[in-house]
């Protein structure tokens, strides 16, 4: 096993720990949202690529993640190299997918407008976009796609204050309405599509927010592990150099003698000394 910067191993586990738990959060909101379609079975059925979608994201996020960690935990060099490609693959799908989602985003507003004004006027619209409309007028308390007037003369009760707190606060008005004698209706001064803009950017955002990220740190997981894959390449190559080279010295170091020639040479130069 090959040694590696503690503290930076360290980092990599963790962070790799941490993509691994995105991924079970991606697999439990496959498995949540799986669970409340189950009722419908027509919804359902539309909703199975994306389920498919979340199951595969968090599973591959999951295992890669797990595969990294792995591989520094135990200095493996196919485990690091394998999690380096997938972060780079990773990188460059997620760019692929949200600069496209930046560059065209005003153009998919246009054309949800667009969608909306082809239903116009909502008096003449089909059941079902009315009752659809109704719902949205109840939950954001709006009236109208684009204005009160879509409905024509049949404002529906949908439009009408609910509250004297709205009153209040200013997001009512008055409108003529004729029945059997000129009367008026006190309805949502708000229209609904700009709630619905405005809904649909800050998801778009979010949108962006996560393609982005996952980019970052993809790229970020992608030079993790390449600097421990450096790491790993010089403690493989270093090592058995200088063990190598050790071995060689303590060897030397005990069958190093002194030549016997020496030996013979200074015994004699004694023996003189002792005579004189």
């Amino acid at each position: 096993m090959a040694k590696l910067s503690s503290c930076f191993k360290r980092l990599f586990i963790f962070f790799n720990l941490l993509f691994a738990i995105v991924g079970g959060v991606i697999i439990g909101l496959g498995l949540l949202g799986q669970f409340f379609y189950h009722g419908s079975t027509s919804e359902f059925e539309n909703q199975t690529t994306g389920f498919v979608v979340l199951y595969v994201v968090g599973g591959v996020t999951m295992a890669m993640s797990l595969l990294g960690a792995y591989g520094a935990h135990r200095g493996k060099r196919i485990p690091l190299i394998v999690f380096l490609l997938t972060c780079i693959i990773g990188c460059f799908c997620f760019l692929r997918l949200a600069v496209p989602t930046a560059i065209y985003r005003p153009e998919v507003e246009q054309s949800m407008e667009e969608k909306f004004r082809e239903v116009l006027p909502l008096n003449r619209a089909s059941p079902d976009v009315r009752q659809l409309t109704e719902r949205i007028q109840l939950g954001l308390k709006c009236c109208g796609l684009f204005s009160y007037t879509d409905w024509g003369q049949n404002v529906p009760d949908s439009c009408l204050c609910q509250g004297e707190e709205d009153q209040v606060e200013g997001k009512c008005q008055n409108i003529p309405y004729e029945f059997l004698f000129l009367s008026e209706k006190l309805i949502y001064r708000q229209a609904c599509f700009p709630i619905l803009k405005g809904y649909m950017a800050k998801a778009m955002d979010i949108v962006l927010g996560v393609f982005f990220g996952f980019a970052v740190l993809s790229l970020l997981g992608a030079v993790m592990s390449a600097v421990l894959l450096a790491q790993v390449r010089r403690s493989t190559v270093g090592v058995p150099v200088v063990s190598s080279v050790s071995s060689q010295l303590s060897k030397f170091s005990f069958s190093y003698q002194p030549p016997k020639y020496s030996e013979l040479y200074n015994v004699p130069e004694k023996s003189e000394k002792s005579e004189n």
